[in-house]
């Protein structure tokens, strides 16, 4: 089922944790489905800056039940050819969106976001 997997962004599983957000019932379904996965950088930002044993927990949870996709040197040097593309043309954006955007790229993963003003940016990112 890997082939239908959809990445969440950090910003999205964050609005999920709380209960709040458009995107709850979107995440809610994929997640039943199992069609919900992760990128390593997002399990970076869900651990960082983390306070309290209840979102330790829930992420902890999340992470067991979803693909996580790392980056690895053909991601990496994708999100190099991104971050050149984007600074080249006065566009850049975080280096972890960056990286995010790297990995679901060289996986031909579509991508859940808020962030619809950053990540149309990355050309090719469904």
């Amino acid at each position: 089922m890997e082939d239908h997997l959809i990445v969440l962004d950090t910003d999205v599983i964050i609005d999920f944790f709380s209960g709040t957000g458009p995107g709850v019932d979107v995440v809610s379904e994929l997640i039943a489905q199992e069609r919900a996965a992760l990128t390593s950088i997002s399990v970076f930002e869900l651990y960082a800056g983390i306070e309290g044993k209840k979102r330790l927990r829930q992420i902890e949870t999340l992470i067991q039940h979803l693909v996580v996709y790392p980056l690895n040197l053909v991601e990496a040097a994708l999100a190099g050819t991104i971050y050149t593309d984007l600074k080249s043309r006065g566009q850049l954006i975080g280096a972890q969106d960056i990286l995010i955007a790297g990995i679901c790229l060289a996986n031909h993963l579509p991508f859940y976001t808020k962030n619809v003003l950053i990540f149309p940016r990355s050309k090719g990112l469904g």
